[in-house]
């Protein structure tokens, strides 16, 4: 399948996503809280970017999702719950009312994630950065500003993301910082665990950040040195 079918596919699969068009009414719910709309909306996501790009490009996207969920879902629907509990609510009433929030959150980024990723992945940056460079008659600017988005997103997402995960695999960070927090006698329980938590995740964003942005001038001198387009 090329990248303009695949591309095609994947966007009418975006489309009633994004645009909000389901056979189900929006009062169908399973559960209150939780419509039949949702579950659609997921559904279609995951087998449309499992027919259009394949199983390997679903489980990639499923994986970045569920980094990207957890922590909003869990942590988020915990802390919501504790506060509600903390202001004079009973468990079971919490729960109820943020549990279904959160579900229907995570549902709702099971629809948009995996297919924004597949759009994206979908999408031939190099290509259309060596035909921009390649051009006799030279580059106007908005080609350059373009030039530079395109040679950014290909260092992110090919040598950035790929470098990180490597080495959060080599140090074994996730594994650290995911152990039983009550399982080492050095361990000081819950909060320490929550700060090692916090310090990875900050540590892991600014050495993302850094080395995305660590080309950037070089780049930018590169870019602006190439021949612009002579006035029509």
């Amino acid at each position: 399948m090329t990248s303009t079918v695949r591309l095609i596919g994947l966007t009418g699969v975006a489309l009633p996503i994004f645009f909000g068009l389901t056979p189900f009414p929006e009062s169908a719910g399973i559960v209150p809280g939780i419509t039949w709309a949702a579950v659609f909306y997921a559904a279609v996501s995951m087998a449309g970017v499992a027919f259009f790009g394949g199983w390997a490009l679903l489980a990639n996207t499923l994986a970045v999702t569920a980094l990207i969920a957890s922590p909003v879902v869990f942590a988020g629907g915990l802390i919501s719950w504790l506060l509600a509990i903390l202001g004079g609510t009973t468990p079971g009433t919490a729960g109820s009312v943020h549990g279904a929030h959160y579900v229907r959150l995570a549902l709702n980024m099971l629809s948009v994630i995996p297919v924004a990723l597949a759009l994206v992945v979908s999408i031939p940056f190099d290509r259309l950065e060596q035909k921009l460079l390649r051009r006799p008659r030279g580059i106007a600017m908005v080609e350059k500003y373009l030039l530079m988005f395109v040679r950014v997103f290909n260092h992110i997402v090919y040598f950035v993301i790929p470098n990180l995960l490597e080495v959060m695999r080599e140090e074994a960070l996730l594994r650290n910082l995911s152990a039983n927090p009550f399982a080492r006698p050095e361990s000081r329980g819950l909060f320490n665990w929550g700060h090692r938590l916090l310090a990875g995740l900050i540590h892991v964003g600014v050495s993302g950040i850094c080395a995305s942005l660590r080309f950037i001038p070089l780049w930018a001198r590169e870019i602006d040195d190439l021949p612009e387009r002579p006035p029509q």
